[in-house]
């Protein structure tokens, strides 16, 4: 008889939690099956293996209103517990606040509830109003999970310091990735439509939502200084977001509409950043982004700004002191933190956007570097495989409660 488990997220649709999912469950062994639990199966994007189950909540413009987020509580709990009381699963696997605060309402009686945190809350105040809901219950509901899956030793910090959660609880377990099957799909050949925007030796690439969470105004900006000195550099981001407006308004303000692009989000991302110079990442915060370690695992470069949570622990990037001048780690290259703020093209660029720009500008003129930092990388993407990673999932489930 399989062993089951019950994994409870919003949905498949698009997000490193997403990704989260479909990894963990096309990874999971041959005696092990999984039930998947979402608000809506309408916006399939991710492959998974299991039984999909829905709450049949539509989705609305935005997951942060408080009377959608009520409605799927209210059904997410009457689903769960009717779930947990008929099915004998060894474990409930919540991802994200929302699902984690059901998944323990919902009580551990029939089954052990393993909630996971993907982001430093501390820090994720700044961008989400609705923090101030989730904060309370973080502090009053975390204690009673079976165990708390974090992804990096930072957030594992932050809950035990500012949320007094019990240190006990938390195990640190890395995303995981196929690091196989990624770069075998960067290796791909793209057809002649898409030739025009990729270069191993010219573009630079990125990808996640368009907010201001993943700050790519400033490296649309970076890159109109990359721009003077390479003039036949190439900018693609892929992504949906509520900032896709202006950052085409910036892109057309620096009349760069022939070398820099926005593209949706796509399921053939790997392929793409395979066939660039340096995937460019510029969050202002992150836990431990999936695209990232993807990038690793296709032998592309990565730049990344030093964001909170999680850039160093990837790159294996020991100093603590926050950067003020570029760091050309083992595996990658980092640079400072950018401010946040939104500027327009007629404003001149701050000093972190220009060591943005001369570190790009760097990893394109020398194709030594980007053959370093492509080896490199494909070292360090083994850190994560999902083959290592699901056996550390297995053991936490298969843990006792402390």
């Amino acid at each position: 008889m399989k062993k089951k488990l019950l994994i409870v997220s919003s949905s498949l649709d698009t997000g490193g939690a997403q990704k989260m999912i479909s990894n963990i469950t096309m990874a999971l062994p041959k005696e092990w099956r999984a039930d998947i639990l979402i608000n809506s199966d309408q916006n399939i994007q991710f492959p998974y293996r299991g039984k999909l189950l829905s709450l049949n909540v539509n989705e609305p413009k935005s997951r942060m209103s408080l009377v959608y987020q009520a409605r799927v509580l209210i059904r997410r709990l009457r689903m769960l517990k009717r779930l947990k009381k008929s099915n004998r699963y060894c474990a409930c696997i919540s991802l994200l606040d929302s699902a984690n605060i059901a998944n323990i309402l919902s009580g551990s009686k029939h089954c052990k509830t393993i909630i996971t945190a993907v982001c430093n809350l501390s820090h994720e105040k700044k961008i989400k109003k609705i923090r101030f809901l989730v904060f309370p219950m973080v502090r009053l509901l975390y204690n009673h999970a079976s165990h708390i899956v974090v992804q990096n030793q930072d957030i594992m910090d932050d809950l035990t310091r500012h949320f007094g959660i019990r240190k006990d609880k938390c195990h640190i377990i890395y995303n995981g990735i196929d690091t196989a099957s990624v770069l075998q799909k960067s290796r791909e050949l793209l057809d002649d439509k898409d030739g025009a925007w990729f270069s191993r030796e010219r573009t630079i690439i990125s990808a996640g939502r368009l907010s201001w969470q993943k700050g790519q105004w400033h490296l649309i900006r970076a890159f109109h200084q990359v721009r003077q000195k390479i003039p036949d550099a190439k900018l693609v981001i892929y992504g949906e977001g509520e900032l896709k407006d202006y950052l085409n308004q910036l892109i057309k303000d620096y009349d760069m509409a022939d070398a820099a692009v926005l593209k949706p989000f796509d399921t053939e991302l790997d392929k793409y950043i395979g066939n660039s110079a340096v995937f460019a990442f510029p969050s202002m915060m992150e836990g431990m982004p999936t695209v990232l370690l993807e990038a690793l695992a296709s032998g592309t470069m990565v730049a990344v700004t030093d964001f909170e949570s999680g850039a160093r622990e990837i790159l294996d990037y020991a100093d603590t002191e926050r950067l003020t001048k570029t760091a050309w780690t083992k595996y990658g290259v980092i640079t400072p933190l950018c401010s946040g703020e939104m500027r327009s093209a007629l404003e001149p660029l701050e000093k972190q956007e220009k060591l943005l720009a001369e570190a790009l500008t760097t990893c394109l003129l020398d194709p030594g570097i980007r053959e370093k930092y492509s080896r490199a990388g494909l070292e360090r993407s083994r850190c994560f495989d999902m083959e290592t990673i699901i056996h550390e999932w297995i053991r936490v489930v298969e843990q006792e409660e402390v």
